[in-house]
């Protein structure tokens, strides 16, 4: 009888510590929340091994990488480590962000809901 119960405690183990996410893992981390209070919706991050800024839908289940930036020829990925987000702000609807370029610096906002990214040009 005790052989029995050693095969599903090892399986039991070992599912979990596959789905295990270490936060050492992640450049940038944030809940996506409705209200302060409010039930989360998801979760905005940047991955240590990847450039890109992803957007968990928690009601959709569904993932969505932002790497192009809007219209402009920034691409995070493509262009990874010459271009880079920096000052990132979330005010729980939209994440607003500075792409950091030695050419062509712009200013970007994600609006969560809409799934849009929109960049202007700061002149510097």
């Amino acid at each position: 009888m005790k052989t029995k119960f050693i095969p599903i405690l090892l399986f039991i183990g070992f599912s979990v510590e596959a789905y295990a996410d270490d936060i050492n893992q992640y450049r940038y981390y944030q809940i996506w929340q409705g209200r302060p209070s409010g039930a989360d919706k998801g979760s905005v991050y940047i991955k240590k091994d990847d450039p890109c800024i992803t957007v968990y839908n928690k009601k959709n289940q569904s993932r969505k990488r932002y790497c192009q930036m809007g219209d402009s020829q920034l691409n995070l990925e493509k262009n990874y480590p010459a271009i880079y987000p920096i000052r990132l702000s979330f005010d729980g609807a939209n994440l607003s962000f500075l792409v950091a370029a030695h050419w062509a610096e712009k200013k970007c906002r994600i609006h969560l809901g809409r799934e849009e990214i929109q960049c202007t040009p700061t002149g510097k």
